[in-house]
């Protein structure tokens, strides 16, 4: 973008693989907005996520659900807390059934070493389910 261009506004195209069109068009209808409205929220979401990275001080919970009796998923996130020690506050265990358990773990320090630790627990072998909620920056 040349430097001194100010958008108002910006129309666009974007494809949607079918699974996300039909999840969308359901949101909407059951929202009554419309589609550029959902999309707009939804973008908003995501850059004030990846703009909330970007900070010195942020804190946030991460949620994990697991299948303990997956390898050593148990021993593996334990072990990517350990590592990362300057960050986690504290961290709950639940367990939801004979095999799954969901793990919370709070975190306070910079945006991206947060990302960082994110990304390492989720792809965990026996995770079935991430998400980082950001909370203050």
């Amino acid at each position: 973008m040349p430097r001194g261009v100010v958008f108002t506004a910006l129309k666009i195209g974007v494809y949607l693989p079918e699974d996300i069109a039909e999840k969308l068009i359901k949101v909407r209808d059951e929202k009554g907005l419309s589609l550029s409205r959902v999309v707009q929220l939804a973008l908003y979401n995501y850059l004030a996520e990846e703009e909330f990275l970007r900070s010195d001080n942020v804190t946030a919970v991460i949620g994990l659900v697991y299948d303990h009796g997956m390898d050593r998923a148990d021993v593996e996130l334990t072990d990517i807390q350990h590592h990362y020690l300057g960050l986690v506050i504290s961290a709950t265990h639940i367990h939801l059934d004979e095999r799954n358990c969901l793990l919370a773990i709070f975190v306070r320090g910079k945006g991206g070493e947060v990302a960082k630790l994110f990304e390492e627990l989720r792809k965990v072998k026996g995770v079935k389910s991430a998400k980082l909620m950001t909370l203050l920056a």
